[in-house]
């Protein structure tokens, strides 16, 4: 994995209430540099000319534009037309699930001589993977493991040691009380569990534990002991279910989703239609969830929280090093206390983040944000969502607080560029939506880029920013007024209606400020047909 990097259980029902009362729209999003002092010093407020806000003039025409779309509710609208700007965003994506596993067959731990105790791991190891064996050559197609600490990991070669290696066609379902851990060990790369070539697999419930604390970091040397995962669904794997599970102390992922390469004589082949849902992911060094060339992949109703050791560090990324990710659905997760961010694509389309709460600190055991409780996340790096630019998002309906500023500034939605991509340019077709999002001292900071939608979003003390923006439509955002900027554009090409400064919760429609963004000379941002589009 090479992502830059710059300087017991799921969901609880109160928290999933609490997200579902978020508004929504349309929008999207990208921009780019480091930033510090709530601007940006690669073309965001730095170098991004004089701010606009306050009473702001008034509008070069009144009229809203024919072709404008009018965000609604849960619906993500395409903005139209075929000329330059017009782009629609994907479908939702859906992943199909595994079929349904019910001949059982409960591991006989006297039989098959197994030790629960945490004793004997490369016995342990073997002896749970023959009776798997067994079980489906005897046509069982669900193998519980009773419970008790069943300690694994058998050295195979200087960089792996393996865990338990599944069938295919076969659900493994830990019992409650139930624990798969690895054993201590010196290899740079493992797998508690791993789905290996062999699809239509669920994995459900117990703990899945790494050896973190144990681990030796220092054979061989330079080597960074980042591979250690608890679930891998590596190698064009197809239908995966992992449910229930609390997957923690891991060196390097929870869940590692590896495609096939493709190359010169061979075509990729993604890994598809894998489903993580309701589980516990934390404490790991690197990530929570990584996707390296996934397609059809939904994660949903996790808590994904304290990723911290060794970059990137956040609770999901997508990063496809080399291979293409796409129709990728992120729904109703909690994450909080994640060193690096909560969310960065990289390689992404169609990626749908939605209803998620992102809190950087002051959280309880379920990840909701309780004031009265002490920050004890010394820093976060990055931020709680990173856009790389060409990558095409619907960021949607998602409540996100900040308590630190990053190495970039309090932002909550991030753009990041190439050195070589800072231009109101894009290469992919399809844009970014951002809508429906609120947020809490962080703002939207978006630069060097095209093909956005930003709408209905709501800012408690943060700075909406775009520099440098092509084909760029801003409606219905608001933000309260705060110390400090709050809308600051430059350089910016579109349509922008209805945007508003000084609406705090609660407050009444006549007290809100109607803003208007006459820009550049040659590139008026106004109520009127674009330059661009």
């Amino acid at each position: 994995m090479t992502s830059k990097q710059w300087s017991r259980w799921g969901l609880r029902a109160t928290l999933l209430a609490s997200l579902g009362a978020v508004s929504i729209s349309a929008c999207g999003s990208d921009s780019g540099g480091n930033q510090s002092n709530g601007g940006a010093s690669n073309g965001g407020s730095a170098n991004g000319g004089s701010s606009a806000g306050g009473n702001g003039g008034s509008a070069i025409d009144g009229g809203t534009p024919a072709d404008a779309s009018t965000s609604d509710g849960s619906v993500v609208n395409p903005v139209p037309g075929d000329g330059e700007c017009a782009w629609t965003p994907g479908d939702r994506p859906t992943a199909v699930l595994p079929d349904e596993h019910t001949n059982e067959y409960v591991i006989e731990l006297e039989r098959w001589q197994i030790s629960n105790n945490a004793q004997d791991p490369v016995e342990t190891r073997t002896r749970i993977n023959d009776a798997i064996r067994w079980a489906r050559d005897n046509g069982y197609d669900k193998i519980v493991i009773p419970p008790g600490n069943y300690l694994v990991g058998e050295a195979t070669n200087d960089a792996y040691s393996a865990g338990i290696e599944l069938e295919g066609d076969m659900t493994l379902e830990l019992a409650d009380g139930a624990v798969l851990q690895m054993a201590p060990n010196d290899r740079w790369n493992y797998c508690v569990v791993s789905v290996n070539s062999n699809s239509n697999v669920t994995i459900r419930g117990g703990e899945i534990l790494g050896d973190r604390d144990q681990h030796d970091y220092g054979n061989p040397e330079g080597t960074g002991h980042d591979e250690g995962h608890g679930i891998c669904v590596w190698t064009a794997v197809d239908r995966v279910l992992i449910e229930d599970i609390e997957l923690h102390e891991l060196t390097g992922d929870g869940v590692l989703i590896v495609g096939t390469k493709g190359s010169d004589s061979t075509q990729e082949k993604p890994t598809t239609n894998v489903t993580i849902r309701n589980s516990e992911i934390h404490h790991n060094r690197r990530q929570g969830v990584s996707i390296v060339g996934g397609y059809n992949i939904v994660i949903e109703g996790n808590h994904i929280h304290h990723m911290q050791g060794t970059s990137p560090q956040f609770g999901i990324d997508i990063e496809g090093a080399g291979r293409r990710d796409q129709d990728i659905h992120i729904f109703r997760n909690v994450f909080d206390h994640n060193a690096g961010g909560d969310f960065v694509t990289s390689t992404g389309h169609n990626v749908w983040f939605e209803e998620n709460s992102l809190t950087q600190c002051q959280t309880d055991d379920a990840g909701v944000y309780d004031p009265s409780l002490t920050c004890d996340l010394e820093k976060q790096i990055d931020g709680p969502i990173i856009l790389w630019k060409e990558t095409d998002n619907v960021i949607l309906n998602n409540r996100i607080r900040m308590s630190l500023r990053t190495v970039n500034g309090f932002w909550g939605i991030l753009g990041y560029v190439s050195g070589s991509a800072k231009s109101a340019t894009r290469d992919n077709p399809v844009g970014n939506y951002i809508a429906g999002n609120t947020l809490y001292d962080a703002g939207i900071h978006m630069a060097h880029n095209m093909r956005y939608f930003v709408a209905n979003n709501t800012i408690h003390n943060g700075l909406m920013l775009g520099f440098n923006l092509a084909c760029t439509r801003l409606e219905d955002n608001h933000i309260n007024r705060t110390a400090s900027e709050n809308y600051k554009l430059r350089d910016v090409a579109g349509v922008a209606t209805r945007n508003f400064l000084n609406r705090s919760e609660g407050a009444k429609p006549e007290e809100e400020v109607e803003l208007f963004f006459p820009m550049a000379n040659d590139a008026p941002y106004r109520n009127s047909s674009p330059v661009f589009w």
